[in-house]
This record gives C-alpha cells, sequence and structure tokens, in this order.
C-alpha cells in the first residue's frame, strides 16, 4: 500500500482519489472548498479542507510522510506554483503537477515539481495504474477493455526465457516489445534468458493486466 495526498478536488482529482482509494492505498485529499471535502470524505480514507497555498495551515499535516503528492488545482497557475513550492519547503517526497501546457510545465518543474502532466494527455485512472504498479513504467489504454503496459519484469523471471514462461496461455496477455539497454526490440528470440534490468511492452484486457500487475508488485 502507498500513501497519497491529493490537492485540488476538480473532475480530474476527485477521479484520480477514489481510484487511487478503490485499488486499496492510503488517500488524504485536500480543498478549500467544505463542501467538496464532504461530498469525497466516505470515499477516501481523510478528506481536509484548508487552503494549500498557506504553508502554515499545510505544515500541520506531516506531508513530507507521504509517498506521493498530486497539485490537481483547476485553471490557476499561481495557485499550483504557491503549493508546489510550498510542498518542497515541507520536504515532500514526489510532487505531481496537474498542467495545462508545455509553459506551465517548464514552470513547475523548474520550481520542484517532479513530474507535470497534460489531463488531455493522461486520464486520472491511467495515472492511477502508473502509480501504484511498482513495475510500471507507462501505461497506455487503448479502450474500454485493451491497454499496453511497460513494465520491469518480476524479479521471479529473471533467468527464464519468455517460451519457458508461456505467458500467452498462463496469463492471457501478449508480450509485443522487450526494450534491453536503451533499444527496443520487436523482433527478439523468446527463447533467451530474460535479464535483471529487461523491460516487457505486454498487451491484454484491462482486468487481466490489472490481475497480472497486482499479484507481481
Amino acid at each position: 500500500m502507498k500513501s497519497f495526498v491529493v490537492i485540488g478536488l476538480g473532475l480530474f482529482g476527485t477521479k484520480l482519489a477514489t481510484d487511487l482509494y478503490e485499488a486499496g492505498h492510503f488517500v488524504m485529499t485536500i480543498d478549500k472548498n467544505e463542501e467538496v471535502s464532504e461530498m469525497i470524505a466516505d470515499k477516501v480514507s481523510k478528506a481536509v479542507t484548508l487552503d494549500a497555498t498557506n504553508r502554515n495551515a499545510l505544515s500541520q499535516l506531516g506531508i513530507s510522510k507521504y509517498d506521493c503528492t498530486i497539485v490537481s488545482t483547476s485553471g490557476d497557475l499561481a495557485s499550483s506554483v504557491l503549493i508546489t513550492m510550498n510542498l518542497k519547503a515541507l520536504d515532500a517526497k514526489h510532487i505531481i503537477c496537474k498542467v495545462h501546457d508545455e509553459t506551465d510545465r517548464e514552470i513547475l518543474t523548474t520550481l520542484g515539481a517532479s513530474l507535470c502532466i497534460i489531463p488531455e494527455h493522461i486520464g486520472a485512472s491511467n495515472l492511477s495504474h502508473t502509480l501504484t504498479g511498482r513495475n510500471i513504467l507507462d501505461f497506455t489504454q487503448l479502450s474500454d477493455l485493451i491497454s499496453i503496459v511497460e513494465l520491469s519484469i518480476p524479479r521471479s523471471w529473471i533467468g527464464h526465457s519468455i517460451s519457458d514462461l508461456n505467458v500467452r496461455s498462463r496469463y492471457g496477455l501478449n508480450i509485443i516489445a522487450l526494450r534491453r539497454n536503451n533499444s527496443i526490440h520487436v523482433e527478439f528470440d523468446p527463447k533467451q534468458p530474460l535479464v535483471q534490468d529487461d523491460i516487457l511492452v505486454i498487451a491484454g484486457k484491462n482486468d487481466t493486466l490489472q490481475k497480472f500487475i497486482s499479484s507481481n508488485r
């Protein structure tokens, strides 16, 4: 289980917070609107009403103990800037900011954001998978049923070949590429043993992928 803070409960922040909570993680939400916080209170671990641009108020929440903080304030770069600066000052471990364009991304990255995302490029559900899967490096949802994930191989697979593992019949998944030494190979020897730093690109049904990812964390 990981611990998350989601600041700003617009559509994106609300969806992300509830997805993370339903996945079994500890989620604290922060919003300055009390009514909004009350609406989500029974769908997350903890809902707090305060203005995250106020560093003194934010400092009371022990932000540094959480694994990841997502800044999801809507339509207000100035607020995102102040909140990101506050989080850095309070030693937040991993800061992800929702941004509207590349200019916002550049500003917030300079201020210390670990990652900036544009909501039009990645949905909240996709991000929740990315954050909760320990080995997941990338996640692309092709449809409501099918996705592609790029992930580090499970430790138990090291030294075994793809043929030996029988991934398609055993897990119902298809390995479509192998990334090794920063090069990606769509044609590879399935009998060659996998090594520690290998990364696989796997396609499959969303529920099958989620089951596989959960069992190999």
